[in-house]
């Protein structure tokens, strides 16, 4: 048999569709509501997406009767599917030619009510109670397991079922192997460009506790220490309200012989900009705000912009897969051109992270997984996420060599 999976603005719609591409073969496993289309999460329509697959068992003959005797006919067909035991309507008469189309859109609604509570029992069960491949049922697995969202998994299934042969089905190491592709493709990595004729001004946002501060210290110690030759790196902070935050950059850039200085305006800001202006690095550490602490975002916002930099947002591996989303969303008035995934390795999932990242069309630029300066961070690979990957088959750990991945 061949699965397919058909969306449509409406029952009738994909009905139509279905019919026209796979004739009376067709059989529906399941039904469900789903939000097509849009921009960036916005502006999503409603739609029907039906699963199913194509039988190749002989036809039956079968015989058309009057509009009365079909409609029994059909809504028999639905309950002994259902598993319901009441006897058959008998046949009823043959309407006149005004009334047909209304009963037979009469039976069209009872059969979309009935389709309707069917798709409802789906809800909890599991794939081998659907009908599912075994494989497939053992891929969702891996999936949640990984705490990839559903959204992306259903996508990734889709595809799946609309590339693979019968053939691959049945091999669960082929499949991995397709599975590891689809997402290697679906993590997207910022083009990052090191070398400049001005001073390449890298300002780092985000929320409270994502390690903005030691991230800034990595990059600079990554550009200004470890890159063989080395380049001419300044720190900036805005961080001057943490206690303790201005004292451990300071230090951070003492131990690397990097200037370091505090800005506490958006003029000064740029006075310091222009002061370091024969600099090729100009890393900018930002105060830690709560996203949903407006009025102090507000007040980020601006020296950031006063700062014409490139803007980068900071985000936890560790966080759960919503509030990343939510952050992702709330810090959009920043403008920033990518995100730097912090503390990879303090979870043990990251599935989430790339759901996150692929739902909200973002990229990545750099990872860090660890407190070690420079050493913990890295240049934003897909090789760096699939090898975190739990008992994915077809999926092959990566070494993690030449990390920090400067321009040597």
């Amino acid at each position: 048999m061949d699965y397919f999976v058909e969306q449509a603005p409406n029952d009738q719609e994909v009905q139509a569709i279905i019919r026209r591409k796979y004739g009376d073969r067709a059989r529906i496993l399941s039904r469900k509501e789903i939000r097509t289309g849009g921009v960036l999460g916005l502006f999503r329509r409603s739609a029907v997406e039906v699963t199913g697959y194509c039988s190749h068992a002989p036809l039956k003959p079968v015989s058309r009767g009057t509009p009365g005797e079909e409609r029994a006919r059909i809504l028999e067909q639905v309950r002994v599917r259902d598993g319901q035991n009441a006897p058959a309507r008998t046949a009823e008469p043959a309407p006149t030619n005004g009334s047909a189309a209304p009963q037979l859109e009469s039976v069209l609604s009872e059969i979309r009510a009935l389709r309707e509570t069917i798709s409802s029992r789906d809800v909890g069960t599991t794939g081998s109670e659907r009908g599912e491949p075994e494989t497939l049922v053992r891929l969702r697995e891996v999936m949640e397991e990984n705490d990839f969202s559903p959204s992306y998994t259903r996508s990734l299934v889709d595809y799946l079922r609309g590339e693979c042969s019968l053939e691959e089905w049945s091999d669960f190491d082929r499949i991995g192997s397709r599975v590891t592709e689809w997402i290697r493709e679906s993590i997207s990595i910022y083009p990052w460009v090191e070398r400049r004729r001005e001073p390449h001004v890298f300002v780092l946002v985000g929320p409270t506790g994502v390690g903005k501060t030691t991230t800034i210290a990595k990059l600079a110690a990554m550009y200004g220490a470890v890159a063989d030759p080395p380049f001419d790196v300044r720190i900036l902070t805005i961080d001057t309200y943490r206690i303790g935050a201005l004292q451990q950059i300071q230090k951070y850039g003492e131990i690397m012989s990097i200037p370091v200085h505090a800005v506490e305006s958006a003029e000064e800001m740029r006075k310091q900009l222009d002061l370091h202006s024969e600099a090729d690095f100009i890393f900018i550490d930002t105060i830690g705000k709560s996203p949903s602490d407006y009025g102090k975002l507000a007040e980020v916002n601006q020296m950031v912009r006063s700062t014409g930099g490139e803007v980068h947002l900071a985000v936890s591996a560790t966080t759960k897969r919503s509030d990343i989303v939510e952050i992702i969303r709330q810090f959009e008035p920043f403008n920033y051109q990518a995100i730097v995934v912090t503390k990879m390795d303090e979870t043990a999932s990251v599935g989430g992270i790339i759901s996150a990242l692929q739902e909200k069309q973002k990229s990545v630029s750099f990872l860090t997984d660890g407190q070690s300066v420079p050493q913990d961070i890295e240049r934003a690979r897909p090789e760096s996420f699939l090898r975190r990957l739990n008992n994915l088959p077809g999926n092959r750990p990566v070494s993690a060599d030449n990390k920090t991945g400067v321009l040597k």
